[in-house]
């Protein structure tokens, strides 16, 4: 009896254990650390919040290693060439020029004028630090100069700085970011005012593909105005600031109208003087012109023999002579028809 009232009492008990382990507390997980959250970097703050406002006009992808050859700048205000990424600017006289020279890993800016018939030995521009520095702009006062630079002031990989000359110390003072838009977390290469034709240009590399870059072109202001902070959500002044959409910058229909204009006849004339600049050294007409110099030479030397010739000899180098001077006419109306084809400008 004793062992059937044990059983019962096992049986019983049997399902409140099961239940009672059921209901048992289970330890508390440990609690996960909090991510850390992502800190932007105070600069980028402060320069958002004075963001330039800025009427971008057009934008262009091209070749990281050819952009310069599509910026259509007036040659009164000077000329760009472009070696690899590295961007040289020539005054418009000719006879000064800005180059990025590169010396094992660090690339400065050199100036050298032009004198004698000859390019002096470039020399570092004082003033500039020991940074990276490329891609110079030298405006057409002699003093303001506008070029890209790496190092701590700069908030990505280049930036836009600009910086002028203290004649009075023979140095440059100490340069300053031009901020943003023309400053990012990308590489922001080249800035140039072209007061002839008042349009300006940037190039970024910001949101390109690898070896790519984008010309953007602006309409340039006498006065800085920033855009007021409150008067946009963060969304849309990020994105003033980082030049996501040119259509966001046009608050003045007629003068973006009439900035693309401008920028439409300066890409033509650019198109035409490099057309011409081509044409006018073709191996063809290069040749043609040495011919007519050998034949003009010939000629003269005919024409000398002639003026001491006996008569019987002058009848001769007579017809010699017509004959050369009616080739050289012939000639020089070829040259001049294909010289025509060479679109001028004045």
């Amino acid at each position: 009896m004793k062992l059937k009232l044990l059983a019962l009492t096992a049986l019983l008990l049997l399902p409140l254990s099961a239940g009672a382990q059921r209901n048992k507390k289970k330890p508390a997980k440990k609690a996960k650390p909090a991510e850390e959250e992502m800190v932007e970097d105070p600069r980028l703050v402060q320069m958002r919040a004075s963001t330039q406002q800025v009427m971008f006009i057009d934008s262009m992808v091209v070749d990281a290693t050819d952009f310069m050859r599509h910026i259509p700048l007036s040659a009164h205000v000077g000329k760009l060439t472009q070696t690899g990424s590295l961007g040289t600017f020539t005054t418009e006289m000719g006879d000064h020029r800005l180059a990025s020279l590169r010396k094992d890993s660090t690339v400065s800016i050199v100036s050298s004028d032009f004198i004698a018939n000859r390019w002096t030995e470039p020399q570092p521009l004082g003033g500039l630090g020991q940074v990276s520095a490329c891609n110079p702009f030298l405006m057409p006062d002699g003093i303001t100069l506008y070029f890209a630079q790496k190092g701590s002031n700069a908030i990505g990989g280049y930036d836009i700085f600009v910086t002028r000359y203290d004649s009075e110390r023979g140095t440059f003072l100490k340069a300053e970011n031009l901020g943003m838009p023309f400053a990012s977390e990308a590489n922001d290469l080249f800035y140039a005012i072209d007061e002839f034709n008042q349009l300006g240009y940037f190039v970024t590399d910001r949101r390109q593909p690898r070896g790519k870059v984008c010309i953007y072109t602006f309409i340039p202001q006498e006065r800085r105005r920033t855009y007021q902070p409150e008067a946009y959500s963060d969304q849309q002044l990020r994105s003033l600031a980082s030049i996501g959409r040119i259509a966001d910058t046009w608050t003045d229909k007629q003068q973006l109208n009439e900035a693309i204009q401008r920028l439409q006849a300066a890409r033509s004339v650019a198109s035409q003087a490099q057309t011409a600049d081509h044409i006018s050294k073709t191996p063809e007409l290069d040749a043609m012109r040495h011919e007519a110099d050998v034949q003009a030479k010939a000629l003269a030397i005919e024409r000398n023999r002639y003026a001491t010739a006996s008569e019987s000899e002058r009848a001769t180098l007579r017809i010699k002579i017509l004959s050369a001077e009616q080739q050289l006419e012939d000639l020089q109306t070829t040259i001049r028809q294909k010289e025509k084809q060479i679109p001028y400008n004045n």
